[in-house]
């Protein structure tokens, strides 16, 4: 007899088997280019299964999208409660992302280079989202410290983060060909050179 357990298992792993396709499509071909179609045949589902999930191609996005969001989320918070100062949050974020473009690039694709605002227009601007809200009081708590030097919190996240989406552009670009750890020395070098007291 399949448990109940089972069921919502089961059920779990087919809703995350359609997400995986659409991450592969939208991150391939874009999301204006991909049709449910080609999301059925990637996850090898029916039609019907697909829309049993999700509404439309929008609700696969925006659940694709809150899927990453509350990870991030997750590990950012995990990484704040284990470490006690700006410094050591700040590194351990940077080492998160390198992680996630060496063992998740379609992630970090999705994250870095597909506009959200295209395809989900209600959806909040990055600036709001949780994780650089979540940045952003690290900031915060880091000027606040005598950690980072004085500027308005929002401009030392914007520093912090695009830092570190232009090293993981260029790694998922091809042009860094080395594995992301190998250039995490000197990328948090120039990253706290910026940010620290002079």
């Amino acid at each position: 007899m399949v448990t109940v357990a089972a069921q919502i298992e089961s059920k779990q792993d087919v809703r995350d088997e359609i997400l995986q396709a659409a991450l592969k499509l939208f991150t391939a071909k874009g999301y204006f280019n991909t049709s449910i179609a080609d999301i059925c045949h990637q996850a090898e589902v029916s039609t019907g299964t697909v829309y049993y999930y999700f509404k439309n191609k929008e609700g696969i996005a925006e659940a694709l999208l809150g899927d990453v969001v509350h990870s991030l989320t997750a590990s950012i918070a995990e990484i704040t409660a284990k470490s006690h100062s700006a410094f050591e949050r700040l590194r351990a974020i940077l080492e998160l992302f390198f992680t996630l473009t060496q063992d998740a690039p379609e992630v970090m694709r999705f994250i870095v280079y597909l506009r959200h605002h295209e395809f989900l227009p209600n959806c909040p601007s990055f600036g709001l989202s949780e994780p650089f809200q979540q940045l952003t009081q690290i900031m915060r708590e880091g000027i606040r410290a005598g950690e980072i030097r004085r500027m308005d919190p929002a401009i030392a996240s914007a520093c912090f983060y695009g830092a570190l989406v232009q090293i993981v552009q260029l790694r998922l670009d091809g042009v860094l060909e080395k594995s992301p750890d190998r250039y995490l020395f000197d990328t948090w070098t120039a990253i706290w050179r910026a940010l620290a007291p002079a």
